[in-house]
């Protein structure tokens, strides 16, 4: 077949399947039934067949840009560059930088390789406080970055060390993933907490006063539902029944297990009637995760006795359930709580404790517990701490125990 110089014009009216240009050997065009096609056809050392580089398809560019690409081609092929494995390569990284985004190690890569318990809320906690960072590659997160991030966050230093935390631990397994060379996490340091900042407890008055808004408000309910029922009556339709438990719903009686057993607010969440040993007044906490439910905070299973309120509270709302499954489902969907929030906020603006959190029930009794001597590694075992430094925070005194150290003396 005869070479002749390609423009757009002879390519118009070709009507063979293939033409090669008369000045560049190898720069051909082909037809293939989507159209006319550019190629620079090269052989690598010792192979006799040529190999077909694509240089783009008449119409999207002209005979001039493919010849120029052509010559660009014939440049690197005369470098000893094979074009194909050169284009694999290219291809290779496109995809290993695909995979090196922040966004896309989270969930193809971390998730996969961690706990859900772990790997959920680092995800959360990421896409929450770092969303510039999530599509760039990981290798452009510099300790300066997060530095910047630091210094501008809000909270208390023990949210933004949280939130450092699991992004360290991200950027770590993404290091032993290959995906990045280095971590710049080692030289971004924690945010400083107080080590003595005072635990805060519900005194005595105080879980008086949460007590009577937690009946005031089922006191509310039951007449919400009287006046429903009565409603529905005069109406001749359907009413809902009457309240016969010894609970309207479930947060009196998780409010009052809490106080009494030091569970975190995932814990209630998550207690099963399985984990309740009635006969024995025991309580469970699960370390390991399941289908339903995730495990403790620690990874540790615990066991804590029940005290007369918590096994009367536990055996009053069970016997009125009649619960299999979760001890608290939610009476939405059935399955686990989310979370409580809407009615505890209500609950303590209820009770004039604006600055008293859900945590707090769980850090009175730690703080009880201390107060009446009770060892370090028993308040840690029963509270399933990590280590007793965490534990040595409710020996701090506070008015109440320095009011009786006060009397001591006379």
């Amino acid at each position: 077949m005869a070479a002749v110089r390609l423009t757009d014009s002879v390519i118009s009216k070709m009507t063979g399947t293939r033409l090669m240009d008369s000045e560049i050997r190898s720069f051909v065009v082909i037809v293939r039934k989507t159209g006319k096609y550019f190629y620079y056809e090269y052989r690598t050392r010792g192979e006799v067949k040529h190999r077909k580089h694509p240089l783009g398809k008449w119409g999207n560019i002209t005979a001039v840009q493919a010849r120029k690409l052509a010559k660009d081609a014939a440049a690197r092929v005369a470098q000893g560059i094979d074009l194909q494995e050169e284009k694999k390569a290219i291809r290779t990284e496109a995809k290993r930088k695909q995979k090196s985004t922040l966004r896309a190690f989270l969930h193809d890569g971390y998730k996969a390789v961690t706990p859900e318990k772990t790997a959920t809320p680092a995800i959360d906690r990421i896409e929450k406080h770092f969303p510039d960072l999530l599509d760039k590659q990981m290798s452009e997160i510099t300790a300066w970055k997060v530095e910047q991030w630091k210094r501008a966050y809000p909270g208390k230093p023990g949210g933004a060390n949280r939130v450092l935390s699991s992004l360290r631990g991200v950027l770590t397994k993404a290091v032993k993933a290959g995906l990045l060379d280095k971590s710049p996490m080692p030289d971004v340091k924690k945010v400083k907490e107080d080590k003595n900042r005072k635990i805060r407890a519900l005194s005595e008055d105080q879980e008086q006063a949460l007590r009577e808004a937690l009946d005031r408000r089922e006191e509310k309910q039951k007449a919400e539902r009287e006046r429903m029922i009565e409603h529905c009556r005069t109406r001749k339709r359907e009413a809902p029944a009457a309240y016969t438990g010894t609970f309207t719903d479930h947060l009196k009686p998780m409010v009052i297990l809490t106080i009494k057993t030091g569970l975190r607010r995932g814990e209630v969440f998550n207690l099963k009637v399985s984990d309740i040993d009635l006969k024995n007044r025991w309580l469970t906490v699960r370390g390991e995760a399941d289908d339903t439910t995730t495990g403790s905070k620690s990874g540790q299973t615990r066991h804590i006795p029940l005290t007369d309120e918590a096994f009367a509270v536990l055996v009053a709302w069970l016997n009125q359930t009649s619960n299999k499954g979760l001890v608290f489902p939610s009476p939405k969907t059935g399955e686990r709580f989310d979370n409580i929030s809407n009615a505890w906020e209500k609950l303590r603006e209820d009770a004039g404790l604006p600055e008293i959190r859900f945590h707090d029930l769980r850090h009175t009794y730690g703080t009880r517990l201390a107060r009446l001597h009770v060892d370090l590694v028993t308040i840690k075992n029963l509270m399933g701490h990590e280590s007793l430094d965490t534990t040595a925070r409710y020996l701090h005194s506070d008015n109440e125990t320095m009011k009786a150290a006060a009397a001591l003396l006379g």
